[in-house]
Parts: C-alpha cells; sequence; structure tokens
C-alpha cells in the first residue's frame, strides 16, 4: 500500500478551530483571518505543524481534472464546458470561481494562501529548530507562489496578500489587485525561497509527493515561460523570453543533477509511466498521491471507472474520449507530421506506422487492448457493437494512457466509502515538461538548434526513429515554426493531461480554434454482417459478429485491421461533427484570456477592479 502523507493530515486540526460563524459575518471574501483560531504551540513541535503542512497540501495540490470542467475544455476531448467553447460567458455572474465562491473555505483560494501565510509567521516564531523550520517553510513558500501562479494565469494580477490580516484592522482587508508584472516578481520569490530551503529528494515510501527544490525550480521558470507567452506578452518583448530561459535551464540542469529523467520507451513509455509508482520511475516530479485502499477512500481516483470503455466499468464509461483533431495531431514514426508528403502516412489505416505515443495514448477500433488483464482483447468502437452499445464512444476513441490494465471492471469504480478505483497517482508535472519548457524558452530566444536538441532527446526517449530528417526535426527551421510545431508537440506529450487547455490559452490560439469543429469517427458495418444482438427471428444471409458461437467464438476477435482488404470487407468509415446543433462550431473570443473576477469579490471589496474586456473592466492584466 502506497503510503500517503496527505491521507494523514488531522484536517480537522484546522477546521474545527474555525467558527461558522465568524466566516458567515465575514464580508470581505480575502479577509480569512481568525489569529485565536489556532492554538499558537503547535509551531514548536515539527509533527503537529507538519499536521498543518499535510492538511495544506490536501487543499492545494491538485488532482485528477474533471473532464469537460472549465479549465479542461478544448478540442481534444469530448467532454466541454458549453460556455467555454461557445462563447457564453458573461463576466457579471460567479461563472469563474478560483479566487472566491461564496466564502467555500474547501475551494477557496485565499482561504489557502491564508493558511501558508499564518504557517510561515507561526513557524519563524516557534522553537523548532532552524533546519526543521528551513523544512517546513520551504514548502510553505511553494503552495503559496503555487497558489498565485494558478490565480494569474486566469485572472492576470490578483490582490498580493504575503501575511495574516487583521480583522479588527479594517483598512488593510480591501486589498486591490497588484499588477501582475508584481505578482510574478513574488512568485519567482517564493520559488526562489523554496527551492533554497528544501531537500532534492524526499523518501517515496514516507514522504512521496513532497515537494522538492527541482520542482519549485521549474515551477520559477514555467510562471516565467508564462510572462514571456502571447497570453502576457503579445508584444513579444525579448527581455522576458531571456529571464525565461534562464529560469528554465536552471531548472532542467537541477533536476538532471537531482535524478530526474525522461521514462524510457523500453520500460513501457507514456504506456507505463502513469501506472509505475515505483522508485524507478525518474520522470515523475510533482504529483497527488492516491491510493485504492478502504482506509480513507476521500483519497482515490474514479478515473479509470469514467475512461474505460462502459463493458469494462460497473457502468461508467464516456469520458476522456480523444477527439479526431488530437489522432491527427500525432506524427508518424519518423517524426514527421501526417501533412508532410515524405511522412508515409495512409489516410485509411490511419494507425499504421505512426509515433509511438499514439498507441500508448489512443485506443481504436480493432486495436489489441488487454483490460482487466484479458489476453488478446480487442478494443471494438463500430456502431453497434454490443459490449459497449449502452454508452458508446462518442468519438469513437478511448483514452488508453490513463488506464491500468491490470483493473478489474468491478475494481474500476472509487465508492467513497469503501474505496476502490485504480488508485493511480495524479502527475502534475513531469520532468518532460521541464525540458519542453527549457526548449521553448529557447526557441524565444531564437537559439533553434539547442530547442531542436532537446525535442530531439525526447523523441528519442519516446521511440521515435532519428532517420532522416532528425526525429521529424529538421523541417522545422524558423522560430515561428517552432513555436507551432512546440504546441503540438505539447498536445501530443500530455494528450489528456489537462495541459492542452493551458498551452491554448498561453500561446494565445484558443481563439484560432473558432469556426472550427472537434470531430469524431463513424465506422459502419458493412453487409452481410450485423453488430449488436442477435434476435429471435435472425435475419437470413447476415452474420451478426458481435455474438459468440456455440466454442465461444466471435467474428469480430478475427478481423485483422492492419490488412486493407478486411477492413475494407468490414468497415465503412465517416467523419462527423461531435458539437451539438445548438452550437455547431466553437467560438472563444480573445476576452477570455483573462477570464472576469467573480462578482462575490467585487462586492465584498470595493478596491477591487474588474478586468478590462468585462463590464465594468478597468484592470489591464498586461501590466
Amino acid at each position: 500500500m502506497k503510503r500517503n502523507f496527505i491521507k494523514q493530515a488531522q484536517i480537522v486540526l484546522m477546521f474545527a478551530a474555525i467558527s461558522t460563524a465568524f466566516m458567515a459575518c465575514n464580508k470581505n471574501v480575502l479577509n480569512k483571518s481568525d489569529l485565536n483560531g489556532i492554538d499558537p504551540s503547535i509551531w514548536n513541535t515539527e509533527s503537529s505543524a507538519t499536521e498543518f503542512l499535510n492538511g495544506t497540501y490536501d487543499l492545494v495540490m491538485p488532482n485528477w481534472p474533471s473532464p469537460g470542467s472549465i479549465h479542461n475544455t478544448s478540442d481534444e476531448l469530448n467532454n466541454a464546458t458549453a460556455s467555454i467553447l461557445n462563447g457564453t460567458l458573461t463576466g457579471v455572474g460567479n461563472e469563474i470561481t478560483d479566487i472566491a465562491s461564496a466564502n467555500k473555505q474547501a475551494n477557496d483560494q485565499y482561504w489557502w494562501i491564508y493558511r501558508c501565510n499564518l504557517a510561515l509567521q507561526g513557524i519563524n516564531g516557534g522553537t523548532m529548530s532552524d533546519d526543521v523550520k528551513a523544512k517546513l517553510k520551504g514548502q510553505f513558500y511553494f503552495l503559496r507562489g503555487y497558489i498565485y501562479f494558478n490565480l494569474i494565469r486566469i485572472y492576470g494580477g490578483v490582490p498580493l496578500i504575503l501575511k495574516p490580516q487583521d480583522p479588527s484592522q479594517t483598512d488593510s482587508l480591501y486589498t486591490p489587485r497588484s499588477k501582475t508584472s508584481v505578482c510574478v516578481k513574488q512568485i519567482c520569490a517564493d520559488m526562489d525561497s523554496a527551492a533554497a530551503m528544501l531537500p532534492a529528494t524526499w523518501p517515496l515510501s514516507t514522504d512521496g509527493g513532497r515537494i522538492t527544490r527541482a520542482v519549485a525550480s521549474a515551477y520559477k521558470g514555467k510562471t516565467l515561460l508564462y510572462w514571456a507567452s502571447p497570453q502576457f506578452n503579445p508584444n513579444d518583448i525579448a527581455s522576458r523570453w531571456q529571464d525565461a530561459y534562464n529560469a528554465c535551464k536552471a531548472a532542467y540542469t537541477l533536476a538532471q543533477t537531482d535524478g530526474y529523467a525522461l521514462y524510457p520507451s523500453t520500460s513501457g513509455g507514456l504506456g507505463n509511466l502513469w501506472i509505475d509508482e515505483s522508485a524507478n520511475n525518474k520522470e515523475r516530479m510533482m504529483w497527488r498521491t492516491l491510493d485504492a485502499v478502504s482506509v480513507n477512500p476521500t483519497h482515490g481516483t474514479n478515473n479509470e471507472n469514467i475512461t474505460r470503455p462502459v463493458s469494462e466499468t460497473t457502468g461508467g464509461g464516456g469520458s476522456n474520449e480523444p477527439t479526431w483533431n488530437l489522432v491527427q495531431a500525432f506524427p508518424m514514426a519518423n517524426g514527421l507530421p501526417i501533412t508532410d508528403p515524405n511522412s508515409g502516412y495512409d489516410a485509411e489505416l490511419y494507425w499504421l506506422n505512426r509515433d509511438p505515443r499514439f498507441n500508448q495514448t489512443i485506443s481504436y477500433n480493432g486495436q489489441i487492448w488487454n483490460l482487466s488483464n484479458k489476453s488478446n482483447r480487442h478494443e471494438w468502437t463500430y456502431t453497434g457493437f454490443l459490449d459497449d452499445v449502452s454508452k458508446a464512444s462518442v468519438t469513437g476513441f478511448y483514452c488508453r494512457k490513463i488506464c491500468n490494465p491490470t483493473i478489474t471492471a468491478s475494481q474500476a469504480p472509487l465508492n467513497s466509502n469503501t474505496g476502490g478505483g485504480s488508485g493511480m497517482d495524479w502527475i502534475e508535472l513531469r520532468f518532460a515538461e521541464v525540458l519542453m519548457n527549457y526548449a521553448e524558452a529557447a526557441n524565444g530566444i531564437g537559439n533553434l538548434s539547442e530547442c531542436q536538441g532537446l525535442l530531439a532527446t525526447l523523441r528519442a526517449a519516446r521511440g521515435l526513429t532519428q532517420g532522416s530528417y532528425n526525429y521529424g526535426l529538421s523541417v522545422v527551421t524558423t522560430r515561428s515554426a517552432m513555436f507551432t510545431f512546440l504546441l503540438t508537440e505539447r498536445e501530443i506529450e500530455f494528450a489528456m493531461e489537462g495541459k492542452r487547455y493551458w498551452d491554448l490559452r498561453r500561446t494565445r490560439q484558443f481563439e484560432k480554434l473558432s469556426g472550427t469543429q472537434r470531430f469524431g469517427i463513424k465506422l459502419a458495418v458493412n453487409s452481410p454482417y450485423l453488430a449488436g444482438a442477435k434476435p429471435a427471428n435472425p435475419v437470413a444471409g447476415k452474420t451478426y459478429m458481435d455474438v459468440p458461437d456455440v466454442t465461444g467464438a466471435r467474428v469480430c476477435d478475427t478481423i485483422n485491421v492492419n490488412n486493407r482488404t478486411t477492413y475494407r470487407k468490414f468497415f465503412t468509415p465517416t467523419f462527423a461533427t461531435i458539437e451539438p446543433s445548438t452550437a455547431p462550431v466553437i467560438n472563444y473570443p480573445s476576452t477570455y484570456y483573462f477570464y472576469p473576477l467573480p462578482q462575490v469579490l467585487l462586492t465584498s471589496n470595493p478596491s477591487i477592479q474588474q478586468t478590462i474586456g468585462w463590464p465594468g473592466g478597468t484592470f489591464d492584466p498586461l501590466q
């Protein structure tokens, strides 16, 4: 069983001391202060301070993103928040609630910031040894900087609060928004403080998932990469790219020094990276530890159950389905995009000779996918396939990467009372992202060859062939073309990992999807074959390909889809939009690169300005 320090958190230590009545009468959602609610003696012993820290981790550390939620909506999957893809946010309600949601502590990020500030102040005044203080403070510095990073990439500059507020000092509670540049500087300072105080590693068996110095360094680089990217830097200010380059290179070097590395293709590549939670997996850098045991069922994941085909669940399925748009993004094994005439792409048997990450990420019709440890199990997505007809794939594909084939259908769902689910950890930061951030920053300062070298390292580790085209990189010859290439490479490498939405916003490419659609593939079964159950009165001359014969064999499981003649004999593919008829195309306005602040914040704090581009907005997030 995985040991999870987050699960051990005695959250009652924090919440029981907070008066519900106090929170109910608090009129300013940025004010989270209750200086009498925590016994100051907890800062005198490592164990009690660590319990408080663990509870903060439990709140702050990211979890599996909900398919199609506000911050996980893009062109890569079937699920979507309609208001994001259709451009119907009004900005006059509480549609984006990352800062505050009616004073709810559990998802209010200023409550999390208050906890960090309280801890940093309390630890400084406590009697623990300096080395223990540094270890604890380093984690709180990171968590605070990480929260602010998540806020600025949504809103731009936000109120910057760096110490616990005293509710008796009313004027101090009305904190205005700081410029984004000021917030970026503070985030970098917090990450620097964290990196200076944190160890290179933690014992995996007892502290797996705690923040290391390389993770803090990586987030400094990531913050500066955002600041240099078109979302914040539409005028392409060169000095920002240089700052990002310096920080991302330093993070990459430190991560290598501390033992982080790409997960090798010889160990299964992306197909096994998420499953392997051992010390051998050096690519995992920042993750939330989850479990399938019944000790604490709230620390599990139901992602397995919602992602698999319904026949391999207990009624789940239907989520995280890759679109045809994502399928087309993968290059060939030689690294060339499918649009290149030298790529060797087969538009009919599109799955052949693709980048190895394709088969490790996408499950398509006829692929061998041994879920539930079934030998030689074929995945079928043609129309009417009997096993999954109750909840067929909308796109014609399933996500393979984030599923554990050893989990049975009965084990897949998470029960809030008894546990279950795959227990697969959520990996928020991989070494591959540190490498790609460094590569993008190198391209940003015009160092194309350095960028290509880093990407060649990544592609080699993923099993692509160098060939005559240097893993497909030799055809990318300009800074502009490389930025486009990098966005697609991130789409491939981090497919279905909740990154696509953020990358489209950061690079200001989301609005370029306006007028386009998400597509899926439909596979009709050709006569004389029929899909589905065999009726009481079978149609003469028809073969019911999903129904076992007297030996238990099914026709469908004899089909070799890699044979063109056989494939044509059984199936006729068509491509169809998965967009609803009420909103047939994507519409992403440019104002969505910085969302409106929620009304609950605007009404509680008269010093707060709304963002330009939204009703009454005067705050410029680019400053």
